[in-house]
C-alpha cells in the first residue's frame, strides 16, 4: 500500500466523500490503518442512540415488535464496544416525534445507572438536533447527549408541554465551553418564566446565534441578550407591550449583531425594537407578522431609514402568512430609494399593484438586487399591471439579478421594434424565474423569449398546479399553456 494511504488526516479527507455506511464498513475492516478513519466517518453523525445500544453482547438484549429492551442485568465490561464507538460520533440529529420510540421505557434508565463513567455517553457531540419532549420528566435521553464539547444545540418543540427548567439546569451542568448556536423551533405552551428566562442566558456568553422565536422573553431579558457580545444573528418574537418596557442598557447593545428576525403581531412592536437598539452592525432583517392586523408597510421602511439602517442593510425579508396580504404598491415603495446596498428584497404575502413604470424606478433605486421576491397571493380574477416589459426594466438596471418572483402579465411578447436601443436587455445572471399566476397566451412565443432573455435560467416555475383539475377555465388553459412552456425548456436547460 503507498504510504501516503498511511497518513490519518489524509485518509480522514478521503473517507468524507464514501456515502455509503456499507463501503465505510468495509473499509474499516480492510486494514488497521483504515480502521479509525473509516470508523471516525461511519460513527460521526447519527439519527438515534440505537445502534450504539446495539453495542451491547448479544444476549444482553432483545427486539420484540419493534421496542429495543435490556434482556439481563448489565456490567462495565458490557459496555466495552460502546464506549470504543460513542467518542467518534460529533453530531446527533434525532428530529422524529418522540425520542425513544424504539426503546422500551427503562432502557435509558438502566444505560444511565449501569455505564461505567458519569456524565454524558457522548461527550465529543458538537452539534444536537433533538425533540423538546425529551426534556421532560427525567430527561435521560439528552443527557446521555449533551456535554462540555457541545457546540450547536436545535430544539424541535411539538405540541406539548416542554421543561424549560430542565433545558436550564442540563446547561448548567454539562457547563459547555464554546456553545455557538442555540435554537428552539416551534411553540411551547409552557412560557419561560423570567427567572428561567435569565439563567439561560449565562451560559450564552459566547453565542453567535440564538433563535428563540417560539417563547417570549421579558424586556429585562432581552436588554441581557443585547450585552451578549459575540451575538451575530437573533431570532425572537415580541409584543408591543413588551417594547414599550424595553430598556436597552448603556453602552453598545448587540455589538456582533448583523443578522435580525423578528417575529410580532403588531408592526409598532418591530418599529419601536428597531428605534431602541439603533444597530450599527445590522445587515440583514427579516420580519413575520404573525397576527391579523393590517400592516403598512411604507411605515415600516420609513422607519429603517429613521433608525439609520437603509443604508446598510444587505438583505430584507418581510413574511406574512396567517394575516392580510401586505399591499404594494409605487408609494409603498418610494422610501426604497434610501436602501441603495440592498441585495435581497422578500416579500411574502402580497398583494401588488405596480407597473411597468413603477418597476423601473424600483430597480433604479435598488441596482445592486440580486434576489427580488413579491410572492403574490393566487388571485386569477385581477390581471396584473406589470408585464415583461417591467421584467425588462428589472433587468436592464438590475444587472446582477439572481432571483426573480413576480406575477406579471405574460401575454403579449415586447416585439422588437419596441426596444429603446435596438436590443432586448438580457438577464445574464438570472438563473430562478418564478411568474407566480402569470396569465399567458402562447408558449412558443413565451418560450423563445425567455430563452433569449436568460441564457443562465436553470430553474423556471409558476404557480398553477397542473396535477389537478381546476374548476376555473381559464386557469386550466394557463396551465396547460405554461406546461407546454416548462416542456420547450427541456430542449435548452
Amino acid at each position: 500500500m503507498h504510504r501516503c494511504l498511511r497518513i490519518q488526516e489524509l485518509l480522514s479527507i478521503i473517507f468524507r466523500y464514501v456515502l455509503v455506511q456499507e463501503t465505510l464498513a468495509r473499509l474499516a475492516r480492510t486494514c488497521t490503518d483504515f480502521r479509525d478513519p473509516a470508523l471516525n466517518e461511519l460513527w460521526h453523525t447519527q439519527n438515534t442512540i440505537l445502534p450504539l445500544f446495539k453495542c451491547l453482547p448479544r444476549d444482553a438484549w432483545v427486539i420484540k415488535k419493534k421496542k429495543f429492551s435490556i434482556t439481563r442485568k448489565l456490567t462495565a465490561p458490557d459496555f466495552e464496544r460502546i464506549y470504543f464507538y460513542c467518542h467518534r460520533i460529533k453530531v446527533f440529529r434525532h428530529i422524529f416525534p418522540s425520542h425513544s420510540a424504539d426503546l422500551e421505557d427503562q432502557v435509558l434508565a438502566v444505560i444511565w445507572s449501569r455505564k461505567p463513567s458519569p456524565g454524558p455517553l457522548l461527550c465529543n457531540v458538537s452539534e444536537a438536533e433533538l425533540n423538546g419532549h425529551c426534556f421532560n420528566g427525567l430527561a435521560i435521553y439528552p443527557r446521555l447527549i449533551i456535554g462540555p464539547c457541545i457546540r450547536k444545540i436545535l430544539l424541535r418543540v411539538f405540541e406539548g408541554s416542554f421543561t424549560w427548567s430542565n433545558v436550564i439546569a442540563m446547561l448548567g451542568k454539562a457547563a459547555p465551553l464554546h456553545l455557538s448556536s442555540f435554537v428552539v423551533f416551534g411553540e411551547t405552551r409552557n412560557p419561560c418564566l423570567e427567572s428561567e428566562s435569565l439563567e439561560l442566558l449565562l451560559t450564552f456568553r459566547g453565542v453567535k446565534t440564538l433563535a428563540i422565536a417560539g417563547m417570549f422573553l421579558t424586556s429585562h431579558a432581552i436588554t441581557i441578550v443585547g450585552t451578549l457580545p459575540a451575538l451575530e444573528d437573533l431570532r425572537l418574537s415580541i409584543t408591543e407591550q413588551q417594547m414599550q418596557h424595553y430598556s436597552p442598557s448603556d453602552g453598545n447593545n448587540f455589538p456582533l449583531l448583523t443578522h435580525l428576525q423578528i417575529s410580532s403581531e403588531t408592526m409598532n412592536a418591530c418599529r419601536l425594537l428597531l428605534m431602541k437598539i439603533k444597530s450599527r452592525t445590522l445587515q440583514s432583517l427579516k420580519v413575520i407578522q404573525t397576527g391579523d392586523i393590517y400592516w403598512d408597510l411604507r411605515g415600516l421602511f420609513v422607519t429603517l431609514h429613521e433608525c439609520n439602517l437603509a443604508s446598510r442593510l444587505k438583505r430584507l425579508a418581510l413574511d406574512n402568512h396567517f394575516g392580510y396580504p401586505f399591499e404594494i404598491d409605487a408609494r409603498t415603495l418610494e422610501p426604497l430609494e434610501f436602501f441603495e446596498h440592498l441585495r435581497e428584497l422578500s416579500i411574502c404575502q402580497t398583494c401588488v399593484d405596480l407597473d411597468d413604470n413603477h418597476l423601473m424606478q424600483l430597480a433604479k433605486a435598488l441596482p445592486h438586487l440580486r434576489l427580488l421576491s413579491f410572492d403574490e397571493a393566487h388571485n386569477p380574477e385581477i390581471v396584473p399591471k406589470c408585464t415583461f416589459t417591467g421584467l425588462q426594466h428589472l433587468v436592464q438596471f438590475c444587472p446582477k439579478l439572481e432571483v426573480l418572483t413576480l406575477c406579471i402579465d405574460a401575454r403579449q411578447i415586447p416585439i422588437f421594434s419596441t426596444q429603446p436601443d435596438g436590443e432586448y436587455p438580457l438577464g445574464l445572471h438570472l438563473t430562478t424565474l418564478d411568474l407566480r399566476a402569470a396569465p399567458v397566451s402562447n408558449a412558443s412565443d413565451v418560450a423563445s423569449y425567455l430563452i433569449m432573455l436568460f441564457p443562465a435560467l436553470a430553474e423556471f416555475l409558476t404557480a398553477y398546479d397542473c396535477d389537478e383539475e381546476e374548476e376555473d377555465d381559464a386557469i386550466n388553459r394557463y396551465c396547460k399553456i405554461w406546461s407546454e412552456v416548462k416542456e420547450l425548456f427541456k430542449h435548452v436547460f
